[in-house]
């Protein structure tokens, strides 16, 4: 089965719960910033487009799991496949990740909130180029999020998704307002605005891949002139410029911004983020970085392979998850509101298929069929290369398009 291309993008966020380095990836195509279509400049100032992005979190680091988990990299394969911007990260002791994995996992969550809370960010800041302009220059967006402009856009379309450990984190997640609401308003020293920091960072190392002509002009030219001579694509292909053309202090930049983006953050003060209890000191507004609100995405979720007890209680050192964020939402409240999709193996001897739907029951009634369950009978909870990971990418693929294109429709 096809695995996705390397990661586009390799670099390290800090986690909100102790400043741990976390290694993270980007997986995309120059198309995946264009709402899914073609990177046409005059149909995307007309009509605008909503990113589509997705987060993997990976199975239980202290059995093997990393972001390199083939499942994982089969499920960034499938929701690459419906165009989507696809990020995964390494939890805490795990590869090139700082410090060790712990037996509550209370800071593994607080590592995939920071993660959310970078990819939205990032989503948000990542502007196509607009037609009409004679020079890069003027219709280059530079990091819009620190000088406090967000963008104006359809909201994004976020598929929150994990396997195994993954998927029980994933189910932990508080829901994602209260997580956006964690990197609002912010302190200047934060670990929550470096993290917005470097989101905006990577956002103008985007804009500027996109805007490089190589790999839009082969799309224009293939897209245009199939069937129809190769005239009027070459001459857009022409227009678009050529490697020459893109300005040297571009590509110096963004040379300079990934040197940032791959160094661990290392903190020269100790001031926390703001609220935060047992504060000795009262901020002063210029102690804030600027305002910017990221509008709450359409959020789906993608549980595969989920463990439910015991299994759940060992991995999170038998603590309570019952509540998780400032709304007071049940753990499962966010299933009931969000479409959502669990796969499960029903050979797996982890968590049984019928444990599985047992605790769904009840989401199934109540979700007005946003709630899916599907039992795959080749797969127990390791999935391999063979039939089951085919039907795998298959009902995830079926299912994205679905909920992406109602949703949308309903707009």
């Amino acid at each position: 089965m096809d695995l996705p291309p390397a990661p586009t993008y390799e670099f390290y966020i800090p986690s909100i719960h102790d400043d741990t380095a976390l290694a993270c990836r980007i997986y995309s195509a120059p198309e995946s910033y264009f709402g899914g279509g073609s990177p046409d400049f005059e149909s995307n100032r007309e009509k605008p487009w909503a990113p589509k992005g997705a987060i993997v979190a990976h199975p239980y680091s202290s059995l093997g799991g990393s972001y390199d988990d083939t499942t994982v990299l089969h499920v960034v394969s499938a929701l690459m496949k419906k165009r989507f911007t696809v990020g995964t990260f390494n939890f805490r002791g795990v590869g090139k990740s700082g410090g060790k994995a712990t037996w509550t996992s209370k800071a593994e969550l607080q590592d995939y909130i920071s993660f959310v809370g970078f990819f939205m960010y990032y989503l948000s800041n990542v502007y196509p180029p607009v037609e009409g302009s004679e020079s890069f220059d003027n219709h280059f967006p530079l990091q819009p999020i620190l000088s406090g402009v967000p963008a104006i856009r359809p909201p994004a379309h976020l598929v929150l998704a994990g396997y195994s450990y993954g998927a029980l984190m994933t189910r932990y997640l508080p829901n994602v307002p209260a997580m956006l609401r964690r990197f609002s308003r912010v302190l200047e020293t934060s670990t929550e605005a470096e993290i917005r920091s470097r989101a905006a960072e990577l956002a103008t190392v985007t804009q500027i891949d996109i805007l490089s002509p190589p790999p839009i002009a082969a799309r224009e030219v293939r897209s245009r002139s199939k069937g129809k001579g190769k005239g009027k694509g070459e001459e857009r292909a022409r227009d678009s410029g050529s490697l020459d053309s893109v300005p040297t202090d571009w590509l110096g930049e963004k040379e300079t911004l990934m040197r940032v983006l791959q160094t661990p953050f290392k903190r020269k003060e100790t001031k926390n983020s703001w609220p935060d209890r047992g504060m000795g000191f009262s901020p002063c507004e210029e102690d804030f970085i600027a305002h910017v609100h990221v509008p709450t995405p359409k959020t789906h979720y993608l549980l595969v392979s989920l463990l439910l007890e015991p299994l759940a209680a060992f991995c999170t050192g038998f603590r309570k998850f019952g509540r998780l964020d400032v709304d007071g939402d049940s753990l499962d409240e966010k299933f009931l509101h969000n479409a959502t999709l669990v796969v499960h193996g029903k050979k797996d001897r982890l968590t049984s298929i019928v444990k599985i739907e047992k605790w769904a029951d009840w989401r199934m009634v109540d979700s007005e069929e946003r709630f899916q369950i599907v039992g795959v009978a080749d797969s127990g909870h390791f999935w391999g290369d063979g039939k089951a990971v085919k039907t795998l990418k298959a009902v995830i693929g079926m299912w994205v398009q679905k909920h992406v294109r109602e949703e949308s429709e309903s707009n």
